[in-house]
């Protein structure tokens, strides 16, 4: 059995360096300087923002340039859009994102987040997870929560980090705070997720990984 996942552009989805980050930063509206955590999704329940969103409003106090910035719409946004407001968290609603512009803003954050969760006893899960791949292939560490293929996208200690209770906002906040307590860790993380993004998901490699099952 050959096992081909989902496949990422790393031409296209690539590391921004310190200027192009900080112009990605100002066109988003985002402050330059803001410690940034990203999120990238549809707006529904199982992606888990609520969680994050709650894990952004308990790191606040101590962390005050924290800044999560959500891009994307769907079924959940309004209660997105209250839960933020009721916990004062610092919060930014970017909307649905030009496909154009995903690259920028993936690379512009200090650690991307979804804490994808299972529900209705497993049958609903999150598939593989191509929001982890493309943040990687954007050399910026993960934060998944641990449910359906996310824990293969995100390799646990190498390229980020998958937090086993994803319903839990504390152990979330956790995660994420581990990677902005240690830039040098993040760092490190964000290169293994670069290298694994050019080895494992770059569509090269992938075409010939089925190539090589097909016999052709």
């Amino acid at each position: 059995v050959t096992v081909v996942p989902p496949g990422v552009d790393i031409d296209r989805f690539r590391p921004l360096d310190d200027e192009q980050r900080a112009a990605a930063r100002r066109h988003f509206e985002l402050p330059v300087d803001a410690e940034l955590v990203v999120s990238i999704s549809r707006l529904v329940p199982r992606k888990g923002f609520d969680v994050v969103i709650e894990a952004a409003a308990r790191l606040a106090p101590r962390r005050p340039d924290l800044v999560l910035a959500i891009a994307g719409g769907g079924r959940d946004e309004r209660r997105l859009r209250r839960l933020a407001a009721e916990r004062d968290a610092p919060v930014r609603f970017l909307g649905r994102v030009a496909n154009r512009d995903l690259p920028s803003v993936y690379g512009c954050a200090d650690v991307f987040a979804m804490a994808c969760r299972s529900r209705w006893g497993g049958l609903e899960q999150e598939g593989f997870g191509i929001v982890f791949v493309e943040a990687a292939a954007c050399g910026v560490p993960q934060v998944a929560g641990d449910s359906g293929g996310a824990a293969e996208a995100v390799d646990d200690g190498i390229t980020g980090l998958v937090v086993r209770r994803p319903e839990d906002p504390a152990e979330v906040a956790a995660a994420i705070e581990a990677l902005l307590e240690d830039p040098a860790r993040a760092a490190a993380m964000g290169a293994a997720s670069r290298r694994r993004a050019e080895t494992e998901f770059s569509y090269d490699v992938l075409s010939a990984r089925l190539g090589a099952a097909l016999g052709v």
